[in-house]
């Protein structure tokens, strides 16, 4: 079955994010505050990669809530006695979204309406309120397509086995959430590993089509052919992380419009997203072809927080008014660049001017000709009269100065320019002959006759491989932009003893899924080195003594190996990957790289004299985790917008000191056992906290500066 037809008209929904962990209400700025119980260490299964326990959840939980034992002691504190139904539907409505999503139940187990099988509901406990039906109903009034998240997890609900909680619990609530509800979207997450796959499963998404045609599923209900992301009628799933390009298929961009899904008291203004921050998300969601379903979380009363609701409402007047152009309209040729969105509308290209400058460098003369440009107002254009120009850096529209100073991203009044441009193929010499396609020309026959010190100069255009660099040879390209290596879906580069890879881009030729990129290069033998390459994918190091200099790529996986050198690299992530993973060895230098959107920007596991030194990290969750480390030095390093800055699990001898820490949850966090570990002269800037030790012995801690913490007292913390 093909998609139904209002998940192409409804672009942009709301995700509404309710459990029992909305009392506290509270995680370590950048974690998800709905993983509340796990964070406190209870026995809870498959909650990977969030980290539990929590020693920032453990020493606020001792703080604010010491009188709770248990998860489940929250359950009387959760009033919602100020829940309005029509309200959150209004802010559906106000923020210009055509669909909703809501959690119906989350990994704790507690449902939201009278679900059959169970007696944990908000129905008899709580709230005392069948949440679900009110909020069901409000949407219909409101004309928003209403669906239900559910988990297949459940915390506490120990009864049956995976086949008993299937066919007693899984299959009878999520039919009474599509028969009796009328849920238009089922929206699964939580994979239990042990649920038995297709048969049962694929029957219920069967059954539940027939009652409901529209129905839509997302790709997160295990490894079940139904609901896989390329079946039909199956949305695939981002996660806080958004596709490179254009995607043919269904797929819907998820997050909260903070950094949690549900409600974070840790979390301020800075912390959420701005109505601008909203419109340059959606409309580069669209403009890729996909979907945005952007969460907040209620707090225990049941009302929506303003720091959540004021964002919406400031982005929805534009996207009112731009209906047209989020729900009518198919991606362009490209989608755009950080700059700029672009958009086809009844097969004409619209333009989204995001930084409010006039410039469109993908307009150029060599791309289309611009036959009329207008600016379009309420949907419709105008017939304002505009001058502009266009040339080899592309359209140039002529702006008074004072609109192209007055742009301001935190301003309430979104008023993001969107032009009507009318293009036409521009005029091209005749072409004599039909140019032919250049053909990649098979690497491996250039170097079977080769020998130790022998360079083998590659030229313009793509290289087939898999191949195996022989010891001592030197494989070198014209730079990254010209010489390219082409794995066709394997391996693209091995490099045995002392070999090296210089100047090109290798790539294994396989899109990546999931959030893990594939290995493009695999070193082997000892002493190799990779230098001033873009490698489209990870490096994986199985020697020692290998140098990595001046690269670009996903990142760098390391075990067993020792002196492994990465200096003055690139690392980009797909925020769900680590940058740079090590696992055993001793002296390696991680020095002077740029890394940047991973969860862990550098991972250092057992490994002895380790130094991470001079780098520009921002992550999601870790900048530097050393794990059962020995004598490590982390020094000198800028990490900025990342959970845990530097996080000492374990181990003995930790250094750390001279780094710089802004806009984090915590500077450092010493924990679980780690011995004679020393933090001196760090500047921790704008974060919660900035020194926690938490069961950490002989620790040494002087001369770190503090500045605009969120919780001043919190300088140091110290547990339990």
């Amino acid at each position: 079955m093909s998609m139904p037809r209002w998940w192409g008209e409804r672009r942009y929904g709301l995700f509404v994010h309710s459990s029992l962990a909305t009392v506290p209400a509270w995680a370590p700025i950048g974690q998800y505050s709905d993983c509340y119980r796990g964070h406190l260490g209870e026995d809870v299964g498959e909650v990977a990669p969030h980290p539990k326990p929590m020693v920032e959840v453990l020493a606020h939980h001792r703080g604010r809530w010491g009188y709770i034992d248990q998860y489940e002691d929250f359950l009387p504190l959760l009033t919602f006695d100020q829940f309005d139904a029509e309200e959150w539907a209004r802010l559906a409505v106000d923020a210009g979204m055509g669909y909703t999503v809501f959690v119906a139940k989350h990994h704790d187990g507690w449902c939201w309406w009278d679900a059959p099988g169970t007696e944990r509901t908000m129905v008899n406990a709580g709230p005392q309120q069948n949440v679900l039906a009110q909020y069901a109903a409000a949407c219909e009034r409101n004309n928003i397509v209403f669906g239900t998240y559910y988990s297949m997890l459940d915390w506490a609900d120990a009864r049956d086995s995976a086949d008993d909680y299937l066919t007693r619990v899984l299959r009878p609530q999520v039919a009474d959430l599509v028969e009796r509800y009328g849920s238009n979207v089922l929206w699964g997450d939580g994979d239990r590993s042990d649920l038995p796959r297709g048969g049962q499963i694929d029957e219920l998404f069967d059954l539940t089509r027939e009652s409901n045609p529209d129905l839509v599923l997302n790709d997160r209900w295990g490894k079940t052919p139904k609901a896989s992301a390329d079946s039909a009628g199956v949305v695939r799933t981002f996660e806080y992380s958004m596709p490179d390009d254009i995607i043919e298929t269904p797929w819907e961009l998820c997050r909260g419009i903070g950094q949690s899904f549900s409600y974070n008291r840790a979390e301020r203004a800075e912390h959420h997203m701005s109505g601008f921050d909203i419109v340059s998300l959606l409309t580069e969601v669209v403009a890729k072809g996909g979907n945005l379903l952007l969460g907040v979380g209620p707090d225990l009363d049941g009302s929506i927080p303003e720091l959540q609701s004021g964002p919406l409402r400031d982005a929805g007047e534009w996207v009112r008014n731009n209906h047209a152009l989020i729900n009518e309209s198919r991606p362009w040729t490209i989608w755009g660049d950080e700059h700029v969105r672009y958009l086809s509308v009844d097969g004409v290209l619209h333009a989204i001017d995001l930084s409010g400058r006039g410039h469109f460098a993908a307009l150029d003369d060599d791309r289309c000709r611009v036959d009329d440009v207008q600016l379009v107002r309420t949907g419709d254009a105008t017939d304002t009269p505009l001058t502009y120009h266009q040339d080899a850096d592309g359209l140039h529209i002529d702006l008074p100065r004072s609109v192209t100073e007055r742009f301001d991203r935190h301003d309430p009044v979104i008023d993001i320019a969107v032009y009507r441009v009318e293009t036409s193929e521009p005029e091209r010499p005749i072409e004599l002959f039909t140019p032919k396609p250049r053909q990649s020309i098979p690497l491996g026959p250039l170097l079977s006759e080769v020998s130790p010190g022998d360079i083998v100069q590659l030229g313009d255009g793509t290289y087939s491989g898999p191949v195996s660099v022989p010891p001592g040879i030197v494989v070198r390209g014209l730079g990254p932009g010209r010489t390219f290596i082409d794995g066709a879906g394997d391996t693209a580069v091995q490099l045995q003893r002392n070999a090296r890879l210089e100047h090109l881009t290798a790539s294994s030729g396989s899109a990546a899924g999931g959030g893990r990129s594939d290995v493009a290069v695999e070193v082997l033998g000892q002493s190799a080195t990779i230098l001033g390459c873009e490698i489209q994918g990870h490096v994986v190091v199985r020697a020692d003594g290998v140098l990595i200099r001046a690269v670009s790529a996903t990142g760098v996986t390391a075990t067993g190996s020792n002196r492994l050198t990465i200096s003055r690299c690139q690392f980009t992530g797909t925020q769900w990957d680590i940058g740079i993973h090590i696992t055993g060895g001793e002296e390696h230098e991680i020095d002077s790289c740029e890394i940047h959107d991973h969860l862990c920007a550098i991972r250092v596991v057992d490994t002895t004299g380790t130094l991470i030194r001079g780098n520009n990290i921002s992550a999601r969750w870790w900048g530097v985790h050393l794990h059962g480390t020995e004598r490590a030095h982390v020094y000198g390093n800028h990490i900025d917008h990342t959970m845990r800055a530097v996080d000492v699990d374990g181990g003995t001898e930790a250094l750390i000191d001279g780094n710089a820490v802004a806009d984090g949850d915590s500077g450092c966090i010493v924990q679980w056992g780690a011995s004679g570990c020393q933090v001196s002269g760090n500047c921790w800037e704008r974060c919660r906290i900035g020194l926690l030790a938490w069961e950490a012995t002989g620790l040494h801690q002087q001369d770190n500066l503090s500045i605009d913490l969120h919780e001043p007292d919190h300088a140091v913390v110290s547990g339990p």
